[in-house]
């Protein structure tokens, strides 16, 4: 599947309103609809999580406390440019785009583990970004979409932001898909803030607004 043709988001990306199709200019362009549903500042999991030379963890919290995973909805994809065949989504592949600086997969020794000072590693840090998506994600994590419009997708995945965002006021982050010709547009609804997600915190919303 990896063998299909790509897109990603083309810099200087925007934000609108709503989902509806691709103006007929962007014969080449996917684009990507999509909400920011929530900033969360702690994940409980709800089955610990065993890691090696150390004893199950129940959650994770940024190292930085101004640190946060910024939760969204792909609310819909618009593959019906003249000229695309097909679209392969990799979560993965998604970044918060802030400023000159961008977000995506987990990195080692920026989680602290549980109320203590340890801190992910790179020999765990998989295993914890897994189960991270098991209590957030809803949703494939990679899927081929032929050319057609798809609506009401609702999937829902988090990026994490290790550190401060300078002059953020917690308004709908930018999304950027890298890879080839694609566009996010986000609907502008703000995100909620949440204080903890899991068994024993808040739920996060699942579905687009409209």
């Amino acid at each position: 599947m990896r063998k299909l043709i790509k897109y990603a988001l083309v810099p200087g990306l925007l934000t609108a309103a709503g989902c509806s199709s691709v103006d007929t200019g962007l014969r080449n362009t996917v684009v990507l609809h999509y909400q920011h549903v929530g900033n969360v500042h702690r994940i409980d999991f709800t089955t610990p999580v065993a890691l090696p030379n150390h004893v199950p963890v129940d959650a994770v919290l940024p190292l930085d406390s101004h640190g946060f995973w910024a939760v969204f909805v792909l609310c819909g994809l618009d593959v019906t440019g003249a000229n695309i065949p097909s679209f392969y989504f990799d979560v993965d592949r998604v970044r918060v785009e802030y400023g000159d600086r961008r977000y995506g997969p987990l990195r080692p020794y920026t989680l602290r583990l549980d109320d203590t000072a340890d801190v992910n590693s790179r020999f765990d840090t998989q295993t914890l970004a897994d189960a991270i998506a098991a209590e957030i994600q809803r949703g494939p994590s990679s899927q081929v979409f032929r050319h057609g419009y798809y609506a009401h997708l609702d999937y829902r995945f988090a990026i994490y932001i290790p550190s401060p965002l300078p002059d953020y006021s917690g308004d709908q982050l930018p999304l950027r898909y890298e890879g080839g010709q694609t566009l996010a547009l986000g609907n502008g609804h703000p995100p909620a803030d949440v204080t903890s997600s899991g068994p024993r915190g808040s739920g996060v919303a699942a579905h687009c607004l409209p």
